[in-house]
């Protein structure tokens, strides 16, 4: 459940109230703070580690930082906490967010399904250098990825992807993760 403050602040006020908050998630929404529930289930804090694990693995990490929940995704509107961060190593490295994410993941649950598939896509598509938006989901492997095409658009809907046997694909990075890797021992009945 997602509480909102009904107090309009700007994104440097925003930034100001984390750093003296002691205690919550939140996010930043068009001039709100947004309060985000806390934890998650163990099948979400599995998806969302194994795919930092996944990309950590593949990616140079003095070119590429994967990160958590932690660090923020600027927009032009909002600032979001992805559960899954892939970023280029530029910038200082006491900045709070960053408006240059490469690949933005969402692992899905029910109280956020609707903003995960509806409402971020659009927020995060809107930034120059995103290649990928995923939506992983919980329960097995399922994830629906928008790629950034050749011509530099996202596609409207995004492509689904089912079945341990698949794999996410991004071109722009020379990724392939097989759902197996990330969903191992979650829901093994296919």
């Amino acid at each position: 459940m997602n509480a909102s403050t009904s107090l309009r602040v700007d994104k440097a006020t925003f930034f100001e109230f984390l750093a003296v908050q002691a205690e919550g998630r939140f996010e930043y929404d068009r001039g709100r703070i947004v309060q985000q529930m806390p934890g998650g289930t163990f099948a979400h804090s599995l998806v969302s580690q194994r795919l930092i694990s996944a990309f950590e693995g593949r990616l140079d990490p003095t070119a590429w930082a994967v990160t958590g929940h932690s660090r923020g995704v600027e927009t032009a509107v909002t600032v979001r906490y992805p559960d899954v961060l892939v970023e280029p190593m530029v910038g200082a490295l006491k900045e709070l967010s960053t408006g240059v994410p490469a690949i933005v993941v969402e692992v899905l649950s029910p109280s956020t399904e609707q903003l995960d598939m509806n409402v971020k896509p659009a927020e995060y598509m809107s930034l120059a250098s995103l290649e990928a938006y995923i939506v992983a989901g919980q329960d097995g492997p399922e994830c629906w990825v928008w790629l950034r095409g050749p011509d530099r658009r996202f596609p409207d809907l995004p492509q689904e992807i089912r079945g341990r046997k698949s794999r996410i694909e991004i071109p722009a990075l020379g990724l392939a993760i097989p759902l197996e890797e990330v969903y191992r021992g979650i829901d093994d009945t296919d």
